[in-house]
């Protein structure tokens, strides 16, 4: 029995031996290489609303936020602004914490460091970098960044009164510039571009403002042609505004695949609000008179539109973070509006009269 058991055991092996070869030779052809695996780095962008710590500076007109003041901004509101704005950027980077956030109306390195030391941010480890403009208020822009996920070069303030001629002194911009989790390089511009308040006055203030920072971009890209580049922050102004498309330059459509392939040295800015898909209505981050907008924005330069570069924009690129606890009723004009901190005198004890952007990067 063993010796027929064998040889039916041979013959069998004989017949099939074929197929085995052939089902190895298949499965040793050389596999098609897996996907690779995108990581993000993601940067968010708030208006804080007037966040003053409630002692006087000498030099700032913060008279409104002190605790005998009309605001009454008491050490409690501070606080507790505090930590609703802690909670609030902790909640956008769910589950991972967001990587950098580019702050706007802040008032000083006080504020940043009860922010970042003394809420839940403390357990995420932000580092900070303030500008210390000349903004009459003494409100500044500012970045928190991870240690692990942005290395600092170095960093610059930008004094527009320094650069072109404006009627009064208004909120430097800050240049950082570091490395990121992908080995790249990343310039990042915090602004925060002058109010519509006075509007024609403004305007001509913005556009002044934008006509300089493209001046500024073009000398930066022409050092270093290989700058990722990334103009972040509250523009006061909406996308399709002249200081923005014709003084800053951010086109208002993306450029065609065509075009990155014959021009990969892209000089050109783009701004994040028309390369994002719309299927959920109008991208809108402030609500003025019951007309939402988009003035916080995002700009980039070309070379992050290319998906060949390491570093690049995703494919949605944009998002607003409309979340429900960041709003309340309009119950004058319907719908929803930011929860803001105070309307005008009156405490109402919300976020901010903003909602936060998200921009996402992948490598």
């Amino acid at each position: 029995m063993l010796r027929t058991s064998t040889l039916i055991v041979l013959i069998t092996a004989q017949l099939l031996l074929p197929a085995i070869i052939a089902a190895g030779s298949i499965s040793a052809r050389p596999r098609k290489e897996a996907k690779a695996v995108k990581h993000l780095l993601k940067i968010a962008e708030l208006n804080c609303e007037n966040l003053f710590d409630t002692l006087h500076t000498e030099g700032h007109a913060d008279e409104d936020f002190l605790p005998d003041s009309k605001h009454a901004w008491t050490d409690q509101r501070y606080r507790n602004k505090l930590e609703m704005i802690a909670r609030e950027i902790a909640s956008l980077g769910h589950p991972a914490p967001i990587d950098l956030v580019a702050l706007t109306e802040v008032e000083s390195d006080i504020v940043l460091r009860d922010l970042t030391q003394s809420t839940m941010l403390s357990e995420i480890n932000y580092r900070y970098l303030l500008t210390t403009g000349a903004d009459p208020r003494g409100i500044n822009v500012a970045l928190l960044y991870r240690e692990g996920s942005f290395r600092l070069l170095q960093a610059r303030e930008l004094n527009w009164s320094e650069r072109v001629s404006l009627p009064h002194p208004t909120r430097h911009t800050l240049h950082a510039q570091g490395i990121v989790r992908s080995g790249d390089t990343l310039d990042i511009l915090v602004c925060h571009l002058p109010s519509k308040y006075g509007k024609h006055k403004s305007t001509r203030m913005r556009r002044k403002i934008c006509i300089a920072l493209k001046a500024y971009i073009d000398t930066l890209t022409a050092a270093r042609p290989e700058a990722n580049i990334v103009i972040i922050g509250d523009m006061n102004d909406t996308p399709d505004s002249r200081a923005l498309t014709r003084d800053l330059g951010a086109q208002t459509q993306p450029p065609r695949p065509i075009d990155r392939l014959l021009h990969r040295a892209d000089r050109a800015l783009y701004n994040t609000a028309n390369l994002q898909r719309r299927d959920n209505g109008a991208l809108t981050s402030y609500k003025y008179r019951g007309h939402w907008e988009l003035i916080d924005q995002c700009i980039v330069n070309g070379r992050l539109l290319d998906t060949r570069n390491r570093l690049h924009l995703a494919r949605n690129p944009l998002s607003v973070a409309a979340y429900p606890f960041l709003l309340e009723a309009d119950r004058r004009h319907g719908d929803s509006k930011p929860w803001r901190t105070y309307q005008g005198a009156v405490y109402r004890g919300g976020y901010s009269d903003h909602l936060p952007i998200i921009v996402t990067l992948e490598y």
